[in-house]
């Protein structure tokens, strides 16, 4: 692990006086503070369809493209990747397009690779659906469905959704899509997909987000219901790892920690960037040439938000008792708490 620390420390060394050159990270790519709206078709479980429209932050886009699109298992030991990820999509967030145009931007020519677009088309597709299982279903976690067929002991294979989501009143499935496409008239493909698996479920989602470097439309629609028992155990066993890794960043050793008070909640608040720092100076390396000249770089990356619960979430896990956490507003462009307790800040 040390080594493949050093070698990505030196490979960003050696390339990114280069990029600094060309990308301005402050102003024009990594730029959390926009807001874009999303435009949903909501088709519900009795078939009644109505058009609603969701604040969705950058940051908030963020947290649910790393836990959700990429399965991030969130603990101090990927935040190379994490940080890596960021850096490499970052040409997809331009602030412009996010912000005014509400879409997703396209690289420069010289830089476009269309199975790159294909992959973040995907991985959009999995974030907004997370995102929108939040605000309309009041999901309180979601992992990936893989997971919860190891924990069943089902073989992996075969058609299934892309996520399971836990809400206090039901577990669901959801099968995710990203498209680039102006319209998209036929769900039926999508809902099948959203039916199969061997893990059983309240109901299944079905979202497509597609249009999406244009202007970003979805469409979220509810195929089916039916009454199962609630798998508490599943939920408590998946919880107990997901916030287990997240409980090693409150190490003061390598992480600056403080507390803050959201609404009528107690949580810590993690600075990754003084670990980023930290860690150039343990390895010995100047870790970015260009910060002498770009002293807005290290401290472009958010804080990590955590619940102060979360020792007592590691030791548990959260059961259907667990209230979701409702953010007052989603129109906050500096601060994304998710209904997990988990979220991302930045200073003004």
């Amino acid at each position: 692990m040390r080594s493949f620390i050093l070698g990505c420390m030196l490979l960003l060394n050696c390339l990114y006086p280069k990029l600094i050159e060309a990308i301005d990270f402050k102003n024009k790519f990594i730029n959390f503070n926009n807001i874009m709206n999303l435009t949903v078709e909501y088709l519900d479980q009795f078939g009644n369809i109505a058009n609603q429209t969701y604040f969705m932050s950058k940051l908030a886009f963020i947290k649910h493209f790393a836990m959700a699109g990429l399965h991030y298992a969130p603990n101090p030991r990927k935040i190379i990747k994490a940080i890596g990820m960021l850096l490499h999509y970052s040409l997809y967030l331009q602030r412009n397009d996010y912000y005014n145009n509400n879409r997703f931007s396209l690289p420069p020519i010289p830089m476009y690779d269309p199975t790159e677009k294909g992959q973040f088309s995907n991985i959009a597709g999995k974030s907004i659906a997370d995102f929108l299982s939040k605000r309309i279903d009041s999901s309180l976690y979601t992992v990936n469905y893989e997971a919860v067929m190891r924990l069943n002991g089902f073989a992996l294979g075969g058609s299934h959704p892309d996520l399971i989501a836990y809400s206090p009143n039901s577990i669901f499935a959801i099968e995710a899509k990203g498209r680039t496409d102006s319209t998209y008239p036929n769900m039926s493909g999508c809902k099948i997909q959203a039916t199969s698996g061997p893990v059983s479920v309240n109901f299944s989602i079905a979202c497509v987000s597609y249009n999406l470097y244009n202007r970003i439309k979805c469409k979220y629609h509810d195929p089916f219901k039916r009454d199962i028992p609630y798998d508490n155990s599943s939920l408590k066993n998946l919880t107990k790892a997901y916030y287990t890794g997240l409980l090693e960043f409150l190490n003061p050793d390598y992480f600056h920690i403080e507390e803050l008070q959201i609404q009528k909640e107690r949580f810590y608040s993690v600075d990754i960037n003084y670990w980023i720092l930290e860690s150039s100076k343990i390895v010995g390396l100047n870790l970015f040439k260009f910060y002498k000249h770009n002293k807005h770089f290290f401290n472009i990356f958010p804080k990590l938000i955590l619940s102060k619960k979360i020792r007592e979430y590691a030791r548990n896990g959260i059961s259907i008792e667990t209230k979701p956490f409702i953010l007052d507003t989603d129109r906050d462009r500096l601060l994304y708490v998710d209904n997990d307790r988990v979220g991302l800040k930045i200073e003004n």
